[in-house]
């Protein structure tokens, strides 16, 4: 059955529609229909631009060899006979097509240039919103998807982009092909098969130099994985966040030599390719020679036996010249391939994330969640992972209440959250928001409802109104409410004491940027989460922002946090059971399930898991000296 498999694939990709249609979905074709598409009037310039440009070098040729071949009469009879007349004639002709070989080339390669440009900004944006589409983050932690998105993160293989190849397939490639062609029309007015024959030995030497390099980039391209671990060693040598650790464990040159292991079994492996391919672009390289030494051989012996003329043989001796640029694209050859190779990544990349058919979601009305949050007979397995994160969890949060969720790590406290923000879907069971299943709500709509402070959250480099302003785009030019928001969470003074105030970047690494303390970054991460308020959120998230802090200053935070979002559907997450008693109830999750549900004093009383750890944690911070971390 395969073997038949095998032998109709074979037969069905000779047929003649097949090779058409796979032209037509081929990297470099879908890379010059993308650059048509997103460069408006300029394609079409390009194009007449390009037939000029290609039948220009024959012109001038042939205005050449007129040139030329008037000269030994004008040297007889004078510049004022008849003789000179012809070649002054033949002179501004060739002067004028010298000219327009200077300008039109130019625009042409300017044209394109920008078309590349439009094409490279237009091939990003697809790349980043293919990967933003999904409203989860699932897709994230699938290998094919990493895999796809490194093939694509610098556009291209070895820095060369969509936009660069569509420069070299318009300058290069197509320019040299139509010139060529022209030239091996002039190379028929001396011998039909001189062209033939340079055509047939320049088509053998390309497609021979086509496969070979087709290898070498199949080799690169599935060496993506090695090279994303190579890139995670280099990132982990340079960057300044693990710069500290290398240093101190002395794991510099550990990490040196497995990049270079890395890398040297991807070298390995390209060599191999090439040294196969290399013996028969030799061999191909050869007959070029050979053809080229004939056909030269034979047009001096015919200009020295009178059969051409010195004008006749300037232009055969230009067209044979002209015709061997077929064999001199090897350079544009490998800029196009390298540079669309990333075109079918792309597509890969937006077929996966494109959103599946289904019903059409609901929106809520604007108060929502009115009555509760419901996680009914919720689990939840990550993605290659054995053991459930959550199991049969049932939880209801009423709406416009504060709940804690607290348990040790790997409880599954910040995995519910990501439920109910619907990064996730539940393996089983669902989420209800007034008793609507999540999953059929629109998740923009509900992901702008949820204002949320995560463990690990993003300091911008970006000016402070933009760090702000995230937390609710729609309104985020409105400076009142930005400064009601930073007054809130504490952080305005310290906004309009920076260089720029509002529009200074908060970030070193940029001119004029300044850096912020720990605590200040929190209290803008904080105002982030109030400005989403203000732009219609009513659901907000405290995902221990403050683990770094002592029990302290978490305990200020939370206190803070519950008094600023009074009477809106709050969430704490802590794994200090001693930060969190103000919360309206307090959710103690273990092994992925709800252990004990109650109010601080409830729970006190019933005397389990949370009595026993607030505690343990208070005589710990009772016992600690004033400031000591936990």
């Amino acid at each position: 059955m395969t073997d038949l498999s095998v032998g109709l694939g074979a037969r069905q990709s000779r047929n003649p529609q097949n090779v058409i249609l796979g032209w037509w979905k081929g990297p470099v074709t879908v890379a010059l229909r993308m650059a048509v598409a997103a460069s408006g009037w300029r394609f079409p310039v390009v194009v007449v631009l390009l037939i000029l440009g290609a039948g220009l070098p024959a012109l001038e040729m042939l205005a050449l060899g007129a040139l030329v071949g008037s000269l030994p009469a004008t040297m007889l009879a004078g510049l004022s006979s008849a003789a000179g007349r012809q070649t002054l004639e033949a002179l501004a002709a060739w002067a004028g097509l010298m000219i327009l070989l200077q300008v039109i080339p130019r625009a042409r390669t300017a044209l394109a240039t920008a078309m590349g440009w439009r094409l490279d900004s237009s091939v990003r944006q697809r790349v980043m919103a293919a990967v933003n589409r999904p409203w989860g983050i699932a897709h994230l932690e699938d290998p094919a998807i990493a895999n796809l998105i490194s093939q694509t993160a610098g556009i291209g293989v070895a820095g060369y982009t969509p936009g660069t190849a569509v420069n070299q397939l318009i300058n290069s490639r197509l320019s040299t092909i139509l010139t060529a062609l022209a030239c091996g029309a002039l190379l028929i007015a001396y011998h039909w098969w001189c062209a033939a024959l340079m055509l047939a030995v320049l088509l053998t030497f390309r497609v021979i130099s086509q496969r070979s390099f087709a290898g070498q980039l199949k080799t690169v391209i599935g060496q993506t994985a090695a090279v994303r671990r190579a890139e995670y060693f280099r990132t982990l040598a340079l960057a300044p966040d693990s710069a500290k650790d290398v240093r101190l464990l002395g794991i510099g040159d550990w990490l040196v030599g497995r990049l270079r292991g890395e890398w040297q079994a991807g070298l390995d492996e390209q060599q191999r390719t090439q040294a196969n391919g290399f013996r028969l672009t030799l061999v191909a390289s050869a007959g070029v020679m050979l053809a080229n030494g004939l056909i030269y051989g034979l047009l001096a012996a015919d200009a020295a036996s009178h059969v051409i003329s010195l004008g006749a043989l300037v232009v055969f001796l230009r067209a044979v010249a002209g015709f061997n640029g077929l064999s001199s694209l090897n350079g544009a050859d490998t800029v196009i391939a390298q540079g669309s190779a990333a075109i079918p990544s792309i597509q890969e990349l937006e077929r996966l994330t494109r959103p599946a058919d289904g019903p059409a979601f609901a929106n809520l009305p604007p108060p929502a969640p009115e009555r509760e949050i419901r996680f009914d007979k919720v689990s939840f397995t990550y993605a290659g992972g054995h053991a459930p994160v959550l199991r049969e969890l049932d939880l209801m949060i009423p709406a416009g209440s504060s709940m804690a969720l607290v348990g040790l790590n790997g409880a599954g406290k910040t995995t519910l959250v990501k439920l109910l923000a619907r990064l996730y879907d539940p393996t089983s069971g669902s989420v209800r928001i007034d008793g609507r299943d999540l999953r059929e709500i629109d998740p923009q709509d509900w992901q702008r409802r949820i204002a949320a402070i995560f463990q690990d959250f993003l300091r911008y480099g970006l000016p402070a109104r933009d760090n702000i302003g995230f937390g609710g785009l729609a309104i985020a030019g409105d400076q009142a409410a930005l400064e009601r928001a930073a007054a809130r969470a504490g952080v305005l003074e310290r906004i309009q004491s920076l260089p720029a105030g509002w529009d200074t970047p908060l970030s070193r690494h940029f001119t004029g940027g300044a850096d912020l303390s720990g605590g200040e970054w929190q209290r803008v991460a904080l105002a982030r989460a109030l400005f989403a308020v203000e732009a219609g959120a009513t659901v907000l998230i405290l995902d221990e922002p403050t683990a770094n802090l002592d029990v302290r200053a978490e305990a200020e935070l939370y206190d803070r946090f519950l008094d600023l979002t009074k009477g809106l559907t709050t969430l704490l997450i802590s794994h200090r059971f001693s930060t969190v008693r103000r919360a309206d109830r307090i959710c103690v999750l273990e092994d992925g399930a709800v252990q004990e549900l109650g109010t601080h004093d409830e729970l006190l009383a019933l005397g389990g898991r949370y009595a026993e750890m607030f505690a343990l944690q208070s005589s710990r911070f009772v016992d600690a000296p004033q400031g000591a971390s936990e």
